[in-house]
C-alpha cells in the first residue's frame, strides 16, 4: 500500500508540473488555489505513506534539509502572525486604529494593511515549498530523477512548441483568450511574456544539459573526432532528439519573447552551465571547450534569425530603466518606514499605494518587479534576510556539489543554473511569484538537492 500511495504521489506530482502553465501560468484566483490544494493533497499522501513505511536514507535526508527548512519556516510564522488579528498589537500598522476610529468600530490590529492577500499569497508560498519538498524525496532515486529531468525537459519543449506555433501563426491569442497585453511576443500560455521567458530558459538549461549527459558518452570513450562524429550519427543524435529539440525550441522561444531581462538572464544561466561543464568532472576538458563554441555560434546564429525584436526592445532600455530605478528607490523608502515588521506579505498593490508620486502615479504598480524588494516591502528587513540566507544556502550546497560529485553532476549544474537565472531575473522582474514558474523552478531545483543529498552520502560510506 506504501508503495502504491508513492507511485501516486511521485505522478501526481509530474502531472502538477505539466499541466500548471496551462491556465495563463495558473496566474488566476482559482488556478492558484486549485493548484495548491493538489500539492496539499499530495503532501498529505506522502505523510501517509511514510507512516506506514518509512523509506530509506530519511536521516541523511532531514540532516541536509533541516537548516534551509527552519529558516523557511521562521518566515512562514512571521508572514502568519503578520495576517493573524490582535497577536501583537504593539507593531500592528496604524491604518487599523484609523479605520476603527473613521467607522466607529473596534477592528483587531494587524501587522499586515490586506490580509486576505497575505494569507492568499502565503498559500502559493507553501505550495512552492511542497513542491520542493516532495521533488527533494522522491529525486533521491535514480530512475525518479532521470525521469523527472526527461519529463520537464518534454514539458518545457511542449508550451515551447506551442508558443512558436502561435507566434507564427500570427495569432494573437493566449489559448482561446485575445490578448489584451504583449501582443507580437511570444507567452506561450502565460500572459506575462517575462515569466514565460524565465520558464523557458529553464527549460532550455535543462534540454542543454540533457543533450550534454547523452552526447559525453561518446567523448568519453576516445578518439578521433572523425570517429566521435560517426558514433553520434549512427545513433547518439536518434536518442537525443528531445533534447535537441528542446535546445532549439525553448532557446527560439525564449528569444520571441522579446523580453531583455529574460534573455539576459537565460544566457547567463546557459554561461554558468558551460562554465560548470569546463571546471567539472561531468565531462572532459575538451568536451567543455567544444561546447562553449557551439553555444556561442548557436546564441550568434540564433539571435541574427530570430532577435530582431528583441534588438528593438533593447533600444527603448534607457528610459524603462529610469522609470524602473525611480520605482526600485519609492520602494526602498516606503521599506525603510516599516522596516522590522513590513506592510504585510503580499500586499504591495495596497501598501504601496500611499507612497507613490506623480511619475508613478500613472500606473497601478500591482507589482514591484524586483521580488527582492517586494518581499523586503512586505515582510521587512529581517523577513528578507531569512529567506534569503535558505536560498543561498541550498545554492551552496548545490553548486559546491557540482564540482565535488562523481556521478550526479548534470542534475546539479542544472540545479545551479536554474537559481542563477531567477536570482538575476528577480533584480527586475517577478517571475517567481508567477505560480506555475515558480513550481518548475522549485520542481527543478529540489531534483537537483536530492542528488547532492544521495552524493554526499556516498562519499561518507566512502
Amino acid at each position: 500500500m506504501a508503495r502504491l500511495l508513492r507511485r501516486i504521489v511521485f505522478f501526481g506530482l509530474l502531472a502538477l508540473v505539466a499541466l500548471a502553465p496551462l491556465p495563463y501560468g495558473s496566474n488566476l484566483p482559482w488556478a492558484w488555489s486549485l493548484l495548491s490544494l493538489w500539492v496539499g493533497i499530495l503532501v498529505v499522501v506522502d505523510a501517509i505513506a511514510c507512516l506506514m513505511s518509512p523509506p530509506e536514507g530519511e536521516r541523511q535526508f532531514f540532516k541536509r534539509i533541516k537548516i534551509p527548512m527552519v529558516l523557511f519556516f521562521i518566515v512562514v510564522a512571521w508572514i502568519v502572525v503578520q495576517a493573524t488579528p490582535g497577536i501583537v498589537p504593539a507593531i500592528a500598522h496604524p491604518i487599523w486604529a484609523e479605520a476603527s476610529a473613521q467607522l466607529g468600530i473596534r477592528l483587531a490590529p494587524r501587522v499586515t494593511i490586506a490580509p486576505d492577500l497575505t494569507w492568499d499569497a502565503l498559500m502559493v508560498l507553501l505550495a512552492y515549498a511542497g513542491v520542493f519538498w516532495l521533488s527533494a524525496r522522491y529525486g533521491r532515486k535514480r530512475e525518479n530523477a532521470s525521469l523527472m529531468l526527461k519529463f520537464f525537459v518534454l514539458v518545457s519543449t511542449a508550451y515551447a512548441v506551442y508558443g512558436l506555433v502561435v507566434y507564427f501563426g500570427g495569432w494573437e491569442t493566449v489559448l482561446w483568450y485575445h490578448k489584451t497585453a504583449y501582443r507580437g511576443d511570444l507567452t506561450s500560455t502565460f500572459i506575462n511574456r517575462n515569466s514565460y521567458a524565465t520558464y523557458a530558459a529553464i527549460g532550455l538549461v535543462a534540454s542543454l544539459v540533457y543533450l550534454v549527459k547523452i552526447l559525453a558518452r561518446d567523448f568519453r570513450d576516445g578518439g578521433t573526432a572523425r570517429q566521435i562524429t560517426r558514433k553520434m550519427l549512427d545513433g547518439t543524435l536518434v536518442s537525443a532528439w528531445l533534447p535537441l529539440v528542446g535546445v532549439l525550441t525553448t532557446g527560439t522561444a525564449l528569444m520571441l519573447t522579446h523580453s531583455r531581462a529574460g534573455f539576459v538572464s537565460g544566457m547567463i544561466g546557459v554561461f554558468v552551465a558551460l562554465l560548470c561543464f569546463r571546471f567539472s568532472r561531468a565531462v572532459s576538458s575538451r568536451f567543455g571547450n567544444v561546447m562553449i563554441a557551439g553555444a556561442v555560434l548557436l546564441a550568434i546564429g540564433g539571435f541574427a534569425i530570430s532577435g530582431a525584436g528583441l534588438e528593438k526592445r533593447f533600444e527603448y532600455l534607457e528610459g524603462a530603466q529610469k522609470q524602473r530605478m525611480h520605482l526600485y528607490d519609492a520602494v526602498s523608502a516606503a521599506g525603510t518606514q516599516a522596516l522590522s515588521t513590513g506592510y504585510g506579505y503580499g500586499s504591495f498593490e495596497s501598501g504601496f499605494r500611499p507612497f507613490k508620486d506623480v511619475k508613478l502615479s500613472p500606473y497601478t504598480w500591482s507589482l514591484a518587479h524586483n521580488s527582492y524588494l517586494e518581499f523586503y516591502f512586505g515582510t521587512g528587513l529581517y523577513g528578507l534576510v531569512t529567506v534569503l540566507a535558505a536560498f543561498l544556502l541550498v545554492f551552496y550546497q548545490i553548486t559546491k556539489g557540482v564540482f565535488s560529485a562523481r556521478k550526479d553532476t548534470f542534475y546539479l549544474i542544472i540545479g545551479t543554473s536554474a537559481m542563477v537565472i531567477v536570482g538575476a531575473h528577480a533584480l527586475t522582474d517577478f517571475s517567481l511569484q508567477m505560480p506555475a514558474m515558480g513550481i518548475g523552478f522549485v520542481f527543478v531545483v529540489a531534483m537537483a538537492f536530492s542528488r547532492n543529498v544521495i552524493e554526499q552520502n556516498r562519499r561518507q560510506q566512502v
